[in-house]
């Protein structure tokens, strides 16, 4: 494994602690990425006189455009190269408060029922044309009909190229998503002949669009522009407000752990499997569904006297 160049006058220390991090046979892939940002920064700002400390406190601030959890795992490398400068007797060895990163708090997770999940689509199936937006009414059926099936995250979903979606072999290669991890999704059967018509159809109108699912000739959805459409859908569905397009994700992964229990499967020898089809990055993040209402299981009571043993301590490092 490559070590990668840094270039700050931290670049030593640096290339030492990411081969240490690979000697433990991680590959560390998502903690170098934000290394090596941090590396350009400490270069930029050394220019300017600023010392380590300083350039530190800088980093670790939160910026305008981020969450809290987008800023812990910013700073998480950091602060592991910090005790790691500290542990080699290293003088320029600094720490970093973990009250630095406020704690996320997530939203309850929204589980839908079949009569809205019924409702939803069917206001989505009729969809208006409009002027501004030629494919509209054809894409968001199938942007959230892949959500629904398949667990995806909302910006995986939105950000899907054409290159990446595989018909006649019926999957899809999500790549370089949240943890810098490359997946395989396979799609249902009836949800790839349904996209087989959708390709065509939208192909006519935006023939090199790059995007799956397009706005424009050239353009994808933004995140606040799904969670628009979304609750328009919603609203005109007739139900409340506080479901949100993530919200597919979670009962995707609470309808597939509860069919399984239904058909007592072994759950524990599946959970990898699910971990992987989701992109999560351990299991211990999909045993976090196991944890919120176990009342949602139809079949959950008789079972949790035997799950209970192989529920570890949630972790909260690898949601939305």
């Amino acid at each position: 494994m490559r070590t990668p160049v840094f270039v700050s006058t931290q670049a030593a220390s640096l290339e030492a602690f990411v081969t240490f991090k690979h000697a433990m046979g991680r590959t560390y892939a998502t903690g170098t990425y934000y290394l090596q940002q941090f590396d350009g920064y400490c270069a930029a700002q050394e220019a300017e006189g600023l010392s380590l400390q300083d350039i530190v406190k800088n980093w670790i601030l939160q910026r305008e455009s981020e969450g809290a959890n987008t800023q812990r795992v910013r700073v998480a490398p950091l602060r592991e190269f910090g005790k790691y400068l500290q542990s080699s007797e290293q003088a320029q060895g600094f720490r970093i408060p973990h009250k630095v990163c406020r704690q996320q708090r997530r939203p309850m997770p929204y589980f839908f029922t079949d009569e809205e999940l019924v409702q939803f689509f069917h206001v989505c199936d009729t969809l208006a044309p409009r002027q501004e937006n030629r494919v509209r009414h054809l894409v968001l059926p199938m942007y959230f009909r892949l959500l629904y099936c398949c667990g995806l995250r909302t910006r995986e979903a939105r950000l899907l190229l054409r290159t990446q979606v595989n018909l006649p072999g019926g999957y899809l290669d999500i790549i370089q998503s949240k943890g810098l991890k490359d997946r395989r999704v396979f799609l249902p059967d009836d949800l790839r002949s349904l996209y087989g018509k959708y390709d065509a159809v939208v192909d006519n109108i935006f023939p090199d669009r790059p995007y799956f699912f397009p706005t424009t000739a050239t353009g994808a959805y933004g995140c606040s522009t799904i969670s628009q459409n979304f609750r328009k859908i919603w609203k005109a569905a007739g139900f409340p407000s506080h479901a949100r397009a993530y919200d597919f994700r979670h009962h995707f992964a609470f309808a597939t752990l509860n069919r399984w229990i239904a058909q007592g499967a072994d759950v524990q020898a599946r959970l990898p499997y699910l971990t992987r089809y989701m992109g999560h990055a351990s299991v211990d993040s999909t045993f976090y569904y196991l944890h919120l209402v176990p009342e949602f299981f139809p079949t959950f009571a008789d079972k949790t006297k035997i799950l209970e043993q192989l529920l570890p301590e949630v972790s909260d490092d690898d949601e939305e």
